[in-house]
């Protein structure tokens, strides 16, 4: 549910107060593919782009055991306070999409999804390849705190590293820089899945 492959009702249904849905469908994506054997155990990896980035980084916080590894492109991380404080030119649209901070009901919904201020405690996290930039929508502040707060609160694996990738290029105009990044994502998770 968020999409709008079935209607508005749908979309609405994985929205505002009801966000979680879409984290839990795609959880449960997740679990079908290894239940049903389409994915080994330990292998499964994610990868969502900018507010596929909190889709996915709002699962391995409620799952993190689930995944093996995850890239994160240019994600919407620190939700709570990019909608308080926008800095950034925010739309009525990004407020339907992710609710409202200065409604209660709706700042409390924000607070149980928000990757960043959901990382959990003494856990190990899934290996996490993040890419970021000074030329993107979302702040590179956003990925660089949540790094920062997966390194320094979740149990340290070196065979799952969180890595932070910083580029001061505009990606998106060079089809050149696009496949480059892309290619390092796509080794790192090669990469990731192949030693386990």
């Amino acid at each position: 549910r968020g999409g709008g492959g079935y209607g508005k009702k749908w979309h609405q249904d994985g929205a505002r107060t009801k966000k979680m849905n879409s984290i839990y469908d795609f959880i449960s994506c997740g679990e079908f593919l290894l239940e049903k054997g389409i994915i080994k155990e330990n292998k499964l990896a994610g990868w969502g782009y900018s507010a596929g980035g909190l889709l996915v980084a709002s699962a391995i916080n409620t799952r993190p055991d689930l995944f093996r590894a995850v890239v994160l492109k240019v994600p919407f991380l620190d939700v709570c306070n990019t909608l308080l404080h926008p800095i950034l030119p925010l739309t009525a649209i990004d407020y339907e999409e992710f609710g409202f901070p200065v409604d209660h009901e709706e700042f409390l919904s924000i607070r149980k999804y928000s990757p960043y201020d959901n990382i959990q405690k003494d856990v190990p996290y899934p290996a996490v390849f993040v890419t970021s930039s000074f030329n993107t929508r979302f702040g590179v502040w956003e990925a660089a705190k949540w790094v920062a707060k997966v390194r320094e609160v979740t149990r340290y694996d070196p065979e799952r590293p969180v890595i932070l990738n910083l580029t001061t290029d505009v990606v998106e105009e060079s089809k050149y820089l696009q496949t480059k990044e892309l290619a390092l994502e796509t080794a790192f998770l090669i990469k990731m899945i192949h030693d386990t």
